[in-house]
């Protein structure tokens, strides 16, 4: 599923708090201006990626957003380990990620709406637009 982690390899993770818009799980997340804070990647240091959690309560993840961390919540965030993603086009392994943020997929190629390249990440297989692919943040180089 986008955003779960995909196996039990080295892997760093730590909680920080949304700021100030919603972050849908398995997106980039930079360090916010609180402390302990994230915010959604823009373009300033890449932090890591929202994990999905099932367990966001229902009261603030309504049924048209089950997949998001809302602002205010604590989002398990991975700064190191593997994660599965929605491929947004044709990508194999050691490829640059970016992430393009209105269809949630990532990409190989900078685009208009896409962030990145995220810094020590890299796909980890190989796969079609729309396919579910593995993605190493900080345990490859390309």
């Amino acid at each position: 599923v986008h955003g779960q982690v995909a196996n039990a390899e080295l892997s760093n993770r730590i909680s920080r708090t949304i700021e100030t818009a919603a972050v849908p799980f398995g997106a980039p997340v930079q360090r916010g201006a609180a402390d302990h804070g994230a915010v959604a990647f823009t373009n300033g240091d890449f932090l890591g990626l929202a994990i999905l959690n099932p367990a966001v309560p229902g009261n603030v993840a309504t049924a048209t957003t089950p997949d998001i961390y809302p602002v205010g919540f604590t989002a398990a965030i991975m700064t190191q380990g593997q994660m599965y993603v929605t491929a947004g086009e044709a990508v194999v392994p050691g490829d640059d990620v970016y992430y393009v943020t209105a269809t949630k997929r990532y990409t190989t190629t900078a685009a208009a709406g896409a962030v990145g390249p995220l810094t020590g990440v890299f796909f980890d297989t190989s796969g079609g637009n729309g396919d579910l692919v593995e993605i190493s943040v900080g345990n490859r180089t390309a």
